[in-house]
């Protein structure tokens, strides 16, 4: 039936239309929805989510996916904001002062080392993504307990800390807005660079290979290890960014930093239309997931809606996330074979990830 062939597209733009409904709904339920104030609480709400949901659109788009990014985020901010403190406890600060820049300099390349870690054990390891993720998750959260001994790291305002801070803290004017957030205009900065990568690079042309048909991609010459292994490289500079940004806002980091955060990412991701299974996703439907779960969120916060019905309601909206995904596949198979294609099995990688002829 041809009306079968646009229902995968129908999916994958679906997020306006419940983003829309969503804002319908919360415009009648609450008189205080639509104000200026509550426009910058979701617009700031969504730009450390928003951020690292980037990061987890390109490993998505490969077809794996990054349960370490809460932790990396956790663990680079609480490390760039305690070398920075001047004062000598485990649990308060280094003693070394460290400029912001160096700070932050650290943060990002932590970020990134911790997504070569990664990439290089499932590329080179040949080891289970699901399993070394999860490992890396646990490993560095463990690490943020030991270090800290289970307290928070709080900053002292010294030398040039206010860089440190501008990126989550700092404001400048809007009309009808009032003050917004430099971390807004920052992570739609993060957004277009990521579409435009997608869109117009050779990295984002070989990404979407190595998802849609890793067989294939390496057989035209992909280099699909090292593809992987640079995806989970941008997914830990993204998750350290919103680490930089996260502790900026609130000038400390708790222990907790990002704890339960993977689970809003992937939701975010697979609503905003990018497939779990790889090879389809766009960024302009991931920033629409992302201002949805914000403007629920923040709704629901107005609507006086009691917390434990709030995690019931993240439930079903992953949920939610995951029975679109299916349909998505559920629909697109069909429109496949009958255009005469095939979906062949992933090969897997060659030692070292490169492609042999």
């Amino acid at each position: 039936m041809q009306w079968r062939r646009y229902v995968p597209t129908i999916l994958d733009n679906l997020i306006w239309l419940i983003l829309f409904g969503v804002f319908i709904f919360f415009v009648i339920g609450s008189d205080r929805f639509l104000t200026p104030i509550n426009t910058v609480n979701i617009l700031s709400a969504a730009a450390v989510l928003g951020v690292i949901a980037v990061g987890q659109t390109f490993v998505l788009i490969t077809g794996y996916f990054d349960l370490s990014q809460e932790s990396t985020l956790g663990l680079s901010a609480l490390v760039g904001l305690w070398i920075m403190v001047p004062t000598v406890a485990p649990w308060f600060g280094s003693g070394f002062g460290a400029p912001a820049i160096v700070s932050i300099a650290l943060m990002l390349a932590m970020g990134v080392a911790i997504g070569y870690v990664i990439g290089a054990l499932i590329t080179y390891g040949r080891m289970n993504n699901f399993i070394v993720t999860l490992a890396m998750l646990l490993i560095l959260r463990g690490l943020m307990l030991a270090f800290t001994k289970g307290n928070a790291v709080n900053a002292i305002n010294h030398g040039d800390s206010d860089i440190f801070y501008w990126l989550g803290h700092e404001t400048f004017p809007v009309p009808w807005l009032g003050n917004l957030p430099v971390a807004v205009p920052a992570m739609l900065l993060v957004f277009l660079v990521g579409h435009i990568v997608l869109t117009y690079r050779k990295f984002g042309r070989d990404i979407y290979a190595v998802g849609g048909n890793r067989q294939a991609a390496i057989a035209s010459g992909i280099d699909a290890g090292r593809r992987i292994r640079q995806v989970y490289m941008v997914s830990g500079f993204l998750a350290a960014m919103a680490g930089i940004m996260l502790a900026g806002r609130i000038a400390s980091v708790q222990i907790n930093a990002g704890e339960g955060f993977i689970f809003t990412i992937f939701a975010a991701c697979v609503i905003g239309g990018v497939s779990l299974q790889g090879g389809r996703g766009t960024m302009l439907g991931v920033l629409g997931g992302v201002l949805l779960l914000s403007t629920i969120e923040r709704g629901l916060n107005l609507m006086r809606v009691e917390v434990f019905y709030v995690e019931v309601i993240k439930g079903l909206i992953i949920l939610f996330a995951m029975f679109i995904d299916a349909q998505r596949v559920r629909f697109r198979a069909p429109v496949a074979e009958a255009d005469g294609g095939d979906s062949a099995p992933a090969a897997p990688i060659p030692a070292g990830g490169e492609a042999k002829s």
